[in-house]
């Protein structure tokens, strides 16, 4: 009769809310699917356009921004022939699937194939328009100088580039007597 009464007991206090599940499956707030280690290729006419390697990607579903990437990133950018023109380095970052835009942030890095750098905290990348740029405070190596400014605008290949408000530059040239 114990036993009886024992697996009563467990089989009416297990019990569902189905509304409950319903709403914990529903949660926006939770990701709909997470990667872990994955390589993005975006191509345009069979040739790679831009490349991105990241550590973990959580994508969400019905909020923006959509994707969200932590734990390191890597996105190369490449011209019409395939050829890399500049990566870019974050700790995190998210994509807006809406406007296409990518807000990398925390130890961004972007490297151009001719040896420049940017560093910043906050970088955003418009795939529409084909630009990437910042408000934040930025240094640009080179291999003549360093510059520091705040605002940056370029294209992805870093190859031309404006900073709004110059701080200072650092020249390495040396100097003859």
């Amino acid at each position: 009769m114990r036993l009886f009464l024992f697996f009563l007991v467990v089989l009416f206090s297990c019990t569902n809310d189905p509304k409950l599940v319903q709403d914990f499956v529903r949660d926006n707030k939770q990701p709909v699917e997470q990667i872990k280690g994955a390589l993005l290729l975006h191509t345009e006419k069979g040739k790679v356009k831009v490349k991105v390697v990241a550590n973990n990607i959580e994508r969400f579903q019905e909020i923006q921004p959509a994707l969200i990437f932590s734990n390191q990133l890597e996105v190369h950018f490449y011209n019409d022939s395939s050829q890399l023109q500049s990566t870019l380095k974050a700790d995190d970052a998210s994509i807006d699937e809406e406007t296409k835009i990518m807000l990398a942030k925390n130890n961004v890095i972007l490297i151009s194939v001719n040896d420049k750098k940017l560093e910043t905290d906050e970088l955003l990348w418009d795939e529409n328009r084909n630009k990437i740029y910042t408000d934040k405070k930025v240094k640009i190596t080179t291999g003549k100088e360093v510059i520091f400014g705040e605002g940056f605008t370029s294209t992805p290949d870093f190859k031309k580039y404006s900073i709004t408000k110059i701080h200072g530059t650092f020249d390495f040239a040396t100097q003859t007597d």
